[in-house]
Formats: C-alpha cells, sequence, structure tokens
C-alpha cells in the first residue's frame, strides 16, 4: 500500500510538538539568566520529551491521507 500525502506541509501534530520544544527551550534559557538560582538542566532536559508528545497528543489533526 502506498500512501500519499496531499501537501508537503507538515501536520498540525508537528507543528505543534516543533513550537513546544522552542517554548521550553526559551523558557530553560531565560531562568538561565533571570533565575539563576532555580534552573536546573536536568529539569528542562526531562521537560521537552514530555512537553513535546503532550503537545502532539493534544492537538487535532485532519486526516491528510487520500485513499
Amino acid at each position: 500500500m502506498t500512501v500519499t500525502q496531499p501537501t508537503k506541509n507538515p501536520t498540525n501534530k508537528l507543528t505543534a510538538a516543533s513550537i513546544a520544544a522552542v517554548i521550553v527551550s526559551v523558557a530553560s534559557l531565560v531562568v538561565r539568566n533571570l533565575i539563576p538560582d532555580w534552573h536546573d538542566e536536568a529539569v528542562f532536559t526531562a521537560l521537552m520529551p514530555i512537553t513535546v508528545f503532550l503537545a502532539g497528543y493534544m492537538v487535532k489533526d485532519k486526516p491528510n491521507v487520500k485513499s
């Protein structure tokens, strides 16, 4: 079976997961620079895959496969 994608655009889930990764990275930089006592690299390293997964899971996506 061959799956044909109608466009080259990324799905909503992929876009949401990418934006979540950017938000966590920026939050880590902000906390590291403004509140260095609160910054723990292990927390932000663990937070990244969790937020990416949750963002991708929560966002609805339209079917993008033509049959």
